[in-house]
């Protein structure tokens, strides 16, 4: 156990919007599976006074770390004083942690992406993946998806450009970019929808093709219901075909683990979002 845990520890996510965010309620059943005690709020993030935000929350003592989503990250990695390799790679992070002098920046998305793979049995050791979109969010995955040690990574983006950026980024052979129509000749293995179109309802400008011979499918998004892209590779018979609530669930306890040294059960956490998922449609 770490030590000088007797104070309750100060949390908080900042964002923008900020009232939908699952996190307090995930960080404080992590903290009850240790007996710690912990605050955890929601902060909305204001632009022009961001920076200031965070030196207001981080002048108490006790504020040991804070979570960081749109459209702050960069904002965020900016601000620390110490960046990990996937922070100054990706230019941007979801997790600050207080040292003895200053702050680092972490990023854990790729991890809890690659943690729920795992988990789902996906794993990604000489596989050929396909990541759709070259956002924040396939930035901040690239680092632990090579990390696997897969055969191929390629990137296909409405943008090539963008696809191309990232590669240069990534700067490692084994990633690609493949432009949209490309895409439809080749065969993958897993298939990461790394862009948040599913949120509107839209899916990706990509042929059916891409889901034979049925690949696994992750949408880094999630809904109360499936998202419409892992209802899509349903439809055309992808038996494997997951949402983003357990990367959610997965970055937050990476982040948990980075402020406390402590690694918590993301299953009762992710049951429990689950179902609440399950309880809002009826």
């Amino acid at each position: 156990m770490p030590e000088n845990f007797t104070s309750t520890k100060k949390l908080a996510v900042f964002g923008a919007p900020i009232a939908q965010s699952k996190s307090p309620i995930i960080h404080q059943m992590f903290a009850q599976q240790f007996d710690l005690n912990i605050t955890y709020e929601r902060i909305l993030g204001e632009p022009a006074i961001f920076t200031q935000q965070l030196n207001d929350f981080f002048a108490d003592p006790n504020a040991v770390g804070a979570n960081i989503t749109m459209p702050f990250k960069e904002d965020a990695a900016n601000w620390a004083s110490e960046k990990s390799s996937g922070v100054s790679k990706a230019n941007a992070a979801n997790t600050l942690i207080r040292l003895k002098q200053g702050f680092r920046a972490e990023t854990t998305d790729g991890k809890g992406l690659v943690s729920d793979l795992l988990r789902n049995q996906i794993h990604l050791q000489n596989k050929v993946i396909l990541v759709i979109g070259a956002g924040g969010a396939a930035r901040g995955a690239m680092e632990a998806l090579l990390a696997e040690q897969p055969q191929q990574i390629y990137i296909t983006n409405r943008s090539k450009e963008n696809a191309h950026r990232l590669v240069e980024v990534a700067n490692d052979q084994r990633v690609q970019a493949l432009s949209e129509s490309e895409c439809e000749d080749m065969v993958f293995d897993v298939i990461i929808n790394a862009t948040s179109l599913s949120l509107n309802g839209q899916l990706p400008a990509l042929s059916d093709k891409i889901f034979h011979p049925h690949p696994s499918v992750y949408d880094m998004v999630y809904q109360d219901v499936d998202t419409c892209f892992v209802a899509k590779a349903k439809s055309l018979g992808c038996t494997q075909a997951i949402d983003g609530l357990g990367m959610l669930v997965g970055q937050a306890a990476e982040s948990f683990y980075l402020w406390f040294g402590l690694r918590p059960d993301v299953t009762p956490v992710l049951e429990y979002l689950r179902q609440e998922l399950k309880d809002s449609v009826n």
